[in-house]
């Protein structure tokens, strides 16, 4: 349960345009999409995910960190990881083995750890939906949006693992009219996250968080805000 009167106190304490700032984002925050990377090992594409993340209304991203720790760039990132929540699943470094960092971790290890964090997105009711290059992949505005959708975008240049494709409910890809096949991978989680959100926005009021959720993540903004006396 939130603490009504830490929130006041706090709350109190913000300018008001600060204020006005962190309730509309309150408004507008999600938690019926998450985004889910796996393996990425450079720092400013994961970064800019993040501020993808905050720009969209998105509060949770998990990070898979089977050979590669998400690591977050400052001044790319300006500051959006401080207003998400952010689950890591790390493999331990005795558990870890050592690959290319480009290349995705394809360990009995690194497979049992996939598994797990996409079992517990699984276990709170979240379709996976993997992006991918493969012939079986959907388009994107084919995407359902009336359940709880995990993203899962993989490492740069191998994308989802094996066992990432597996357990994916839904394989989607984003059609190119190019020459090239793929985007950037921040450039592509910024395009996907705006068609999905803006779709599940249109379609349904259900992605608003309840009120006992915003006053808990109220509380924990304020809580970040004041610690590290940016207010």
């Amino acid at each position: 349960m939130a603490d009504v009167e830490k929130i006041k106190r706090l709350f109190a304490r913000l300018t008001p345009t600060r204020a006005a700032l962190m309730q509309r984002a309150l408004d507008l925050r999600t938690r019926k999409i998450v985004v889910v990377l796996e393996d990425i090992f450079q720092s400013h594409n994961a970064s800019a995910v993040l501020r993808s993340c905050d720009a969209f209304g998105i509060q949770e991203v998990h990070a898979i960190e089977n050979n590669n720790k998400l690591r977050v760039f400052g001044g790319v990132d300006m500051g959006a990881s401080k207003w998400l929540d952010i689950h890591r699943y790390t493999l331990s470094e005795a558990r870890r083995r050592r690959y290319e960092p480009r290349m995705i971790a394809s360990s009995p290890e690194a497979a049992e750890n996939t598994r797990a964090a996409l079992q517990r997105l699984k276990n709170r009711g979240y379709l996976l939906a993997a992006s991918t290059l493969r012939k079986d992949a959907i388009d994107i505005s084919e995407v359902p949006v009336d359940k709880p959708l995990a993203l899962m975008i993989g490492t740069e240049l191998t994308g989802l693992s094996e066992t990432a494709h597996e357990m994916a409910d839904i394989k989607f890809s984003l059609q190119m009219s190019g020459f090239v096949q793929s985007l950037n991978l921040s450039v592509f989680c910024a395009v996907c996250l705006s068609a999905i959100a803006s779709k599940m926005r249109a379609t349904t009021d259900d992605w608003k968080l309840s009120e006992n959720e915003k006053s808990e993540l109220l509380e924990d903004w304020l809580t970040r805000c004041f610690v590290d006396k940016e207010v």
